[in-house]
């Protein structure tokens, strides 16, 4: 019985809960992650996995919590090292056209906003893109956004060592072990936690189970509204993996490229290029059919081949690999992220950006719950916010 005690356990082997869990066991808890499948099984294997605070200017609290994620990914990789972690450190290019005065206007505010904020970026011309990514055909009118701190991430990677510096650190880790009911006593203390393999004895549980939230949260509690009125929404998205492009890194960093078609790259740790865009994504859902997804990914194809004159293009499609990642986003844009309101022990996260937060917010909430006060960055995304919590 000893070795089912835990001083708490962890529903979801995704990044934020994995990272969560690290951040935890750091601070001396004894941890048990379950998770109801294999470790990055879901959402964060389907992820573009662009590490950034670029992209978030709207708000300047989710910016900066942003930005707390690029810095502790900084710090991990002091600590271990950046091939320990799957860490890139490509930097990212957020390229416009002069002549789309919209779209340069705006990225030109997103450049002004971020030097306000301290955000190491810059803007760089058509002559220094060439430089830079010297296999791009870009338009002779083309600027850019320059973040050179942004990473890209092997997720599953880095999932999986963060779940080896957990059992290092004392921690169990169940995989294949759906949690099933929480028990708790009469005032509302969480006492246990009622899982397929074993019933794990804690007073804390921290739940981070990305999209499937709503429906976990509620056979945790037995509250059917959790499933229904649960503030997230599921955000299907398409991304497509090619094959390697050896001898040639076609791309060398991050490429957001907001031309005459919209379209995402990275250079992918298999040699190839990771592929996505925001109108594709709109176009699957996560049933759909392998000969749509086929479509669409023709479409991305043919999109990266403008751009990339060396690249195969549409000719490698049966070659590569395709997945709908379904992405957790709460209703109002921004993280939930803290105690559950009523409960004694159950806490929560639920959060879009998952691969850019996991470490801000596993590190703030395992100060949260270790300490019983909740860290200033925190404060605004906790669940007190949302009406009806």
């Amino acid at each position: 019985m000893d070795d089912l005690n835990y001083d708490i356990a962890v529903i979801g082997g995704g990044i934020v809960g994995t990272t969560a869990a690290y951040f935890l066991a750091r601070e001396g808890m004894k941890v048990a992650l379950v998770e109801r499948g294999r470790l990055a099984g879901g959402t964060s294997s389907k992820s573009f996995a662009w590490i950034n605070g670029t992209s978030k200017t709207a708000d300047e609290n989710y910016h900066r919590l942003n930005a707390r994620g690029l810095a502790a990914y900084c710090e991990l990789a002091v600590e271990f090292g950046e091939d320990a972690l799957g860490l890139n450190p490509a930097g990212s290019l957020n390229v416009v056209r002069r002549s789309d005065a919209a779209g340069y206007a705006a990225a030109k505010e997103r450049a002004r906003v971020l030097a306000e904020f301290s955000y190491p970026a810059t803007w760089v011309d058509r002559k220094v893109l060439g430089a830079m990514e010297p296999h791009v055909n870009f338009p002779d009118d083309a600027e850019a956004l320059y973040a050179m701190a942004d990473p890209c991430l092997n997720a599953p990677h880095f999932v999986r060592f963060m779940a080896d510096q957990v059992r290092a650190r004392g921690g169990t880790v169940y995989e294949d072990c759906a949690a099933q009911t929480l028990e708790v006593r009469d005032d509302g203390q969480v006492t246990g936690l009622v899982t397929e393999k074993a019933t794990l004895h804690t007073e804390r549980v921290l739940l981070a189970a990305g999209p499937g939230t709503p429906e976990v949260l509620s056979e945790l509690t037995g509250y059917d509204a959790y499933a229904a009125r649960f503030p997230l929404r599921k955000v299907p998205g398409l991304l497509l993996r090619t094959p390697s492009n050896s001898p040639h890194r076609l791309i060398r960093h991050v490429l957001y490229l907001s031309m005459d078609a919209e379209i995402h790259m990275l250079p992918d740790f298999n040699g190839g290029l990771k592929i996505g865009a925001d109108d594709t994504d709109g176009m699957v859902e996560a049933d759909s059919a392998l000969e749509h997804l086929h479509n669409v990914a023709a479409i991305l194809l043919d999109r990266a081949k403008d751009y990339l004159p060396g690249f195969a293009g549409r000719d490698c499609l049966d070659k590569c690999e395709l997945t709908v990642g379904v992405r957790p986003f709460p209703e109002d844009g921004h993280s939930l992220a803290g105690a559950l309101p009523g409960a004694k022990g159950l806490y929560l996260i639920a959060t879009h950006s998952g691969i850019t937060l996991a470490p801000a917010i596993g590190g703030l909430m395992a100060e949260l719950i270790t300490t019983g006060a909740t860290p200033e960055m925190l404060k605004p995304f906790t669940l007190e916010r949302i009406k009806g919590f």
